[in-house]
């Protein structure tokens, strides 16, 4: 019986040491495959930065060509100012030469204002005149005759519409009127006898062009005007002779409906041009 005691606890003894190694065995093995782990790190590389889109090239622009606000324009810039200068050469007939009636043309470049009351609506104000004289004296004796001088005057109002306006150029039409007077005495041209001449003009029509202002330079104070249009005219002038026997009167007068640019090419240059210059 104690043999078999003795068995059972070396058996119960031995199996406990061998379930205390199978544990330390388990743990040892443990303790391996911990220290045998491997540890991965992943780093991400970041793009390469996308390269800088070129610069746009800057259009090149003439100086002041974008001088005034979007959506304004040279002309817009202008409204409710003042403007002055040269509007245009207007001629008068003062009497005429001789018996043949070939009149006596004297020019009398106007010099006028205008005013723009809105970018559309404007008014035109000009006056034009000449006042000449003389005398040519002959020696010996001492006699002297007048030469030919004349007083005119002439007057321009007109009522210019902007039809149309862009950045640097207005279209308009101009209804327009002008008014003259001229007279000239030319004394002693015969013993006793003096010659009195005299002049009426007096034209309605209207004009159809452009206004163009120098924005694109820097200028636009600055504008040069020209158009081509229809007018009615009515005129007259006269010679008087006042010699002792009396006076003797000849008269011309003459209607017409025409254009105003004349005879000539160019007295769309010396009769439908016009320079102004605007104040702020």
């Amino acid at each position: 019986m104690k043999s078999a005691k003795f068995a059972t606890m070396g058996f119960l003894v031995g199996g406990a040491a061998l379930l205390a190694g199978g544990t330390a065995f388990a743990q040892d093995a443990n303790a391996q495959v911990g220290a045998t782990a491997t540890t991965t790190t992943t780093t991400t590389v970041a793009p390469a930065p996308a390269p800088a889109p070129a610069p746009t090239p800057t259009p090149m622009t003439l100086p002041g060509a974008n001088d005034a606000p979007a959506g304004a324009t040279d002309h817009d810039a202008y409204a409710g100012h003042f403007g002055i200068g040269y509007m245009g050469r207007r001629s008068l007939n003062v009497g005429f030469n001789g018996a043949a009636g070939a009149p006596i043309e004297v020019a009398a470049p106007v010099i006028g204002m205008r005013y723009w009351l809105s970018s559309q609506l404007g008014i035109d104000a000009g006056l034009g005149f000449l006042f000449s004289g003389g005398s040519t004296k002959t020696d010996p004796g001492g006699v002297s005759t007048d030469n030919p001088g004349f007083t005119v005057v002439m007057l321009h109002g007109g009522v210019p519409l902007a039809l149309s306006n862009g950045k640097h150029f207005s279209f308009q039409v101009i209804p327009e009127m002008n008014l003259g007077f001229g007279s000239s005495t030319t004394h002693n041209i015969a013993p006793m006898t003096d010659l009195d001449q005299s002049g009426f003009h007096l034209d309605l029509g209207a004009r159809a062009g452009g206004e163009l202002q120098f924005g694109f330079i820097g200028v636009p104070e600055l504008s040069l005007q020209a158009g081509v249009g229809l007018a009615f005219a009515v005129e007259s002038f006269k010679n008087t002779t006042k010699a002792p026997a009396g006076e003797t009167s000849t008269s011309v007068s003459r209607t017409s409906l025409g254009t105003s640019v004349g005879n000539n090419p160019w007295d769309i240059f010396t009769g439908n041009i016009a320079a102004l210059y605007y104040f702020d």
